[in-house]
């Protein structure tokens, strides 16, 4: 999710997949996706739910609907939203979008599965935000607060089939190959333990599946793995030994890879790759739009459906620190940390990772929630006592340091 500066007329990026010689400048960018259910009342029928102080509105069609939505985020926050059908694109394209605005859009991968009253038709949303920088930690944290306070005005509900997704990129500027390989290379190590860190539904989620089980380099069997390995010219070589030990085949054959598009082939899907998604990722460095370019931004999709903007953010953060390790760490430092997750197996945990990375307050932060999940599967509080809703909470509630903890 990237934005668009109205100074440039020709932006590289989004016309080819192209490689940045030096991508150490400027600080990263992120966007986020948040997906939920949202209720209709059918024609004819009685709210089941009266003492619900939010509204509920009518089902007349879906163009209505979302415009009565986005009526109670406006009036619950000062952020403008528009429709998808709104959206504006980095020309010549027609679906390379200018994520310049918060969007609502519909997300039919979100369904209703509770025996809820007859009344309401669900209806799967998402909100996509503008793009954020990295170095602006108080303006982003007062948005993902503002806007998740806005979401809970309207009756929404969350369940194992929505998720948190978070796009890392670098504004208008593209990657390095060479950040490209060590973040891949990072990631199938320890795809697993940052797993972990999450609601226990994403590991049966089929659009959240780990990368070492569900990548076409995943599906390559040991001959192939081994004829790729072989690729390698003199440069390249030298190259990623100054940063990856020669280890396995399929470490070496991301190596290998020639350019960005071939490792982003390699870590998708081998069937659907729009469809059937893994735990991050890399169709946005897939060819796009008449000319080819994309919005180069990793995604990371472990996250379960949520509206506090607490573990959002924490969330945010990590994701934000491993692209930033990828990207700025020295060849000593890298291969470092690589050692250890291979050295330390089973008791290098998802808290070690993130002591790794220098994030303090999140390693507090997810070591607490995971332990919650052993007590509480809930998506939102009173789930459970059966509550229909996501509850609607006052702004105050969410306090999060805007300090940033990634060196």
């Amino acid at each position: 999710m990237e934005g668009n500066d109205s100074n440039c007329s020709v932006v590289s990026k989004y016309d080819e997949i192209i490689e940045s010689p030096d991508d150490s400048s400027g600080p990263l960018t992120f966007g986020i996706e948040l997906e939920f259910l949202f209720p209709l009342l059918r024609d004819g029928a009685s709210d089941p739910d009266p003492t619900e102080r939010r509204p509920l509105h009518s089902f007349i069609g879906y163009d209505d609907t979302d415009r009565q939505l986005i009526h109670v985020l406006e009036k619950a926050c000062d952020i403008r939203f528009r429709l998808s059908k709104q959206d504006v694109f980095h020309e010549p394209h027609s679906n390379v979008v200018i994520y310049d605005k918060w969007r609502l859009t519909n997300d039919n991968s979100v369904r209703f599965r509770k025996l809820g009253p007859r009344e309401y038709i669900w209806t799967g949303r998402e909100i996509t935000s503008e793009v954020m920088r990295a170095d602006e930690p108080a303006v982003y944290v007062k948005r993902i607060t503002d806007v998740c306070h806005a979401i809970r005005q309207a009756r929404v509900h969350l369940n194992q089939s929505t998720s948190v997704h978070v796009h890392v990129g670098r504004g208008e500027e593209s990657f390095s190959l060479l950040t490209m390989k060590k973040f891949t290379t990072l990631i199938l190590l320890v795809d697993d333990r940052l797993m972990k860190l999450h609601h226990p539904c994403r590991q049966e989620s089929i659009h959240c599946r780990l990368l070492s089980e569900s990548s076409t380099l995943a599906s390559l069997g040991h001959r192939e793995l081994m004829e790729g390995s072989n690729g390698l010219n003199e440069s390249q070589s030298k190259q990623m030994l100054q940063f990856v030990p020669n280890t396995s085949p399929t470490v070496k054959v991301l190596r290998a890879s020639k350019c960005i598009r071939e490792l982003a082939e390699m870590m998708c899907n081998p069937n659907e790759p729009q469809i059937y998604r893994g735990s991050v990722g890399f169709t946005r460095f897939l060819p796009a739009g008449k000319t080819g370019g994309n919005t180069h931004t990793f995604e990371f999709r472990q996250m379960a459906g949520c509206l506090d903007p607490v573990p959002i953010i924490h969330w945010v953060r990590v994701c934000l620190a491993l692209v930033d390790f990828a990207r700025l760490s020295d060849a000593q430092r890298y291969k470092d940390l690589l050692a250890k997750i291979m050295t330390g197996g089973s008791t290098f945990t998802e808290f070690n990772l993130l002591s790794e990375l220098n994030l303090v307050e999140e390693e507090k932060y997810f070591r607490s929630s995971v332990e919650g999940y052993s007590q509480s599967l809930e998506f939102y509080a009173g789930e459970n006592s059966g509550c229909l809703f996501v509850p609607q909470s006052e702004r105050e509630q969410y306090v999060v340091s805007t300090a940033t903890e990634q060196s």
